[in-house]
């Protein structure tokens, strides 16, 4: 019997999103804030963004949130 390794590839999200995450854990949100919509309250333009985010991209959020993530640098 052969085995195969499976190699989960994280996924890679904006840095602008990853900033995002950082600034809303550092405030003390956790994995099951980012899925309770009520959180993302209006007065918040890193929530907002991330909804729009989700609302786009739910696999590769939930990914992100879930396990790591690696980012994609902005060219300017």
């Amino acid at each position: 019997m052969t085995t195969e390794a499976t190699n989960i590839l994280r996924p890679i999200i904006p840095s602008k999103i990853a900033e995002s995450i950082k600034n809303l854990r550092e405030q003390g949100w956790v994995d099951d804030d980012f899925f309770n919509f009520w959180r993302y309250d209006e007065e918040s333009a890193e929530a907002r963004l991330l909804y729009h985010f989700f609302r786009n991209n739910r696999v590769t959020f939930a990914a992100a949130i879930i396990n790591s993530y690696s980012v994609q640098e902005m060219q300017q």
